[in-house]
């Protein structure tokens, strides 16, 4: 389910779009090339920073996401920040090198009371003086 995910989350990067998109992460299991993926990465992409704002959807409140995501972002090296919405979703801005990024979404959904079931993804201009990741109120 993550690996779909994540491979359609990472395919808005192939184009350089930046357009909005939405991503249905409830789709079925990981073909062996997904379980096989590695997450490292070498040379430009390595150095490349992007920006992402992302709003989740699912049980994505009262379950420890802000918390998480903050914790997961700062032992990872990205940047930005996430809040609460009064919809029931919670927004967050990310920005790191986009294997960075996969890493930090694939954790994110990988824990135990969080459960993202869709996601909202827009390309942002990067922040180049932001230091450090907060939970905003």
């Amino acid at each position: 389910m993550i690996f779909d995910f994540l491979k359609k989350y990472s395919e808005q990067f192939d184009g350089a779009s930046h357009n909005d998109a939405r991503t249905d992460v409830s789709s079925s299991s990981p073909s062996e090339a997904e379980r096989n993926h590695s997450h490292t990465s070498t040379g430009k992409d390595a150095d490349r920073m992007i920006r992402r704002h992302l709003i989740f959807h699912g049980s994505v409140q009262g379950v420890g996401f802000r918390y998480t995501a903050h914790h997961l972002a700062d032992s990872l090296g990205l940047t930005g920040w996430v809040q609460n919405e009064y919809d029931g979703s919670v927004s967050c801005e990310v920005q790191g090198p986009p294997f960075v990024i996969d890493e930090f979404l694939q954790r994110l959904n990988n824990q135990r009371w969080i459960r993202i079931m869709d996601m909202e993804s827009e390309t942002m201009d990067v922040i180049s003086d932001e230091k450090s990741f907060r939970i905003t109120y």
